[in-house]
Parts: C-alpha cells; structure tokens; sequence
C-alpha cells in the first residue's frame, strides 16, 4: 500500500468567472504527517483545500485519494468527505445549529448511526477540543476560539484520516493559538494526517513535517521547514518572511559566534539550548 493518502496529478482549476486559481498541481501527502501550505493570499491554498474533498471538481487533472481516482457522483463524495474534513477559516460558516451538541451531532446523525453511537461520538469529539462542559450551551453565546474548537469537533465526529484546516489561528490571540496547535499534535499522534494553509511563518517552521509553498495557482517548492525556510531567493520571489528563529541561528552561525555544526533549532528551546552551550559572552 503507497504511503501516501491523498496526491493530485495534473490538478487545474478554473472559476466560473474565468479566474485561473490553480495550474497543474502534483501534488502527494504522506499518511499521518503535518503538512503547512504558504503563500499570499490568492495564491491557490484555499482552492487546493476545496478540491481535495470534491466541493469543488477540477477543471482538469484528478484527486486521488488512498490510491482510487475521486469521483463526483453523490454517493462517492459523501464517503470522500467522512474522510476528508475542512474547517474553514471563519467557524461563524460552519455553525448553524442552536446548541454545541445539536451542532456536532449532525455529521453523525447523517452518517445514520444509531443514538448510542451518535453520542459517544459526540462526547470523544468535544472531549478532544476540551469542550466538553458547554455541550449544552447555545452556540451564538460562544467565543470566537470557542466556536473555533466546535468546528474542529464538527469534522471529528466523523472520525476523519484526514484534516484541513484554512487559516485556524487567524483572528486568535497566543494563548488559543497554542491550544489550537496542541490539538492539532493530539490528533496527529492518533494517526490523523493534519493539513493547514498559515500566513504564520513561525507556525510552518516549527510544527510541520513538510512545508508546500504556493505562487500563483502553482507550486513554488515543498520540502522540510529548514529546506524552504532557507532558500532566501524563494522567499522573497513568494513574498515570505525568514522565521526569527531560523534568522537568528542563521546569523549567529555566519558570526562564527556558535558552533556551525550545532543541530538547527525548530523552536525557541532549542534554540535557547544552543546559546548555552556555546557559552555566548
């Protein structure tokens, strides 16, 4: 079996307006990794996002997922999307129900499980986002983080392999952004494969296993976080920002004032680890 979940071949996409978003995508994620998408607004993320799970059908090219070609016949896409969930970057489109467990229910309850079953789903997927406590409070009362956590809850109740998430720490301030991260790692560690488009720079540095940069509908580069993070030139031609980690290492390294053989730090730690240990006066 290919350890990749879910590629693209040839992958285009045109609006009905005429608006080209993206042009011949390949594309291949790997089972169970974190995988971050960047690049300015416009530059394709979200369109990918809509195409892997069939809300939107590519003009050319194909979506395959777990080795079979998708197809956009009813019964096809209702079993592509129990596997492939999006939370959108605005929780506020995703909500509609009055109360947090009528909310997170429905995807169950279409799923034609029996009560028994809709309710220990129900409990796990507001357990996992730690919203467990307001499963009977009406929805609109919710804050902004809170509503966001209900939408990630929306998707695992459905017991997904995979997860997108567009933007999930726009509009949050740092404390609910690292809460939002630590879910993301918990249910990576359960197996779920974990994508998400961030303008947060930092953020695709230090959590993702691989990092896919997108200009104009296109593929820029994708390799590790220290592989894109690194090239200078791609980063100003997509528009990006060195991470101040990487930007610190980088220039204490060239400074001779760290050892060059020093392991790259990811976070701000390891980081702090390699300024001890060399010492630094």
């Amino acid at each position: 079996m290919s350890k990749y979940i879910l590629e693209t071949k040839d992958l285009s996409y045109k609006y009905p307006d005429g608006t080209r978003a993206l042009n011949n995508i390949n594309l291949k994620i790997e089972k169970g990794k974190k995988i971050s998408f960047v690049g300015v607004n416009g530059s394709g993320k979200s369109t990918v996002f809509l195409n892997f799970n069939g809300v939107l059908k590519p003009s050319k090219g194909t979506v395959i997922y777990k080795g079979n070609e998708v197809k956009y016949n009813h019964k096809s896409l209702l079993e592509l999307r129990k596997n492939i969930g999006i939370v959108f970057q605005d929780p506020e489109n995703q909500l509609f129900s009055a109360d947090v467990y009528q909310e997170v229910s429905f995807g169950a309850m279409n799923l034609k499980l029996d009560d028994t079953e809709v309710r220990s789903r129900v409990d796990e997927a507001l357990k996992n986002v730690e919203m467990q406590d307001y499963k009977d409070k009406a929805v609109h009362f919710l804050s902004y983080g809170q509503k966001k956590r209900v939408a990630i809850a929306d998707i695992l109740v459905m017991k997904p392999e995979i997860i997108v998430f567009d933007e999930p720490t726009s509009s949050l301030d740092p404390k609910h952004s690292k809460q939002i991260i630590q879910i993301f790692d918990e249910l990576n560690e359960k197996g779920i494969t974990v994508v998400l488009s961030t303008h947060d720079v930092e953020l695709a540095y230090s959590w993702s296993d691989h990092v896919i940069v997108m200009k104009d509908g296109e593929i820029a580069r994708e390799g590790t976080p220290y592989e894109i993070f690194s090239d200078d030139e791609l980063i100003n031609n997509c528009y990006l920002e060195k991470p101040l980690i990487l930007e610190i290492f980088e220039e204490l390294r060239k400074s001779g004032k760290i050892n060059t053989t020093a392991t790259i730090p990811r976070n701000k730690g390891e980081l702090f680890k390699i300024l001890m240990d060399s010492n630094l006066n």
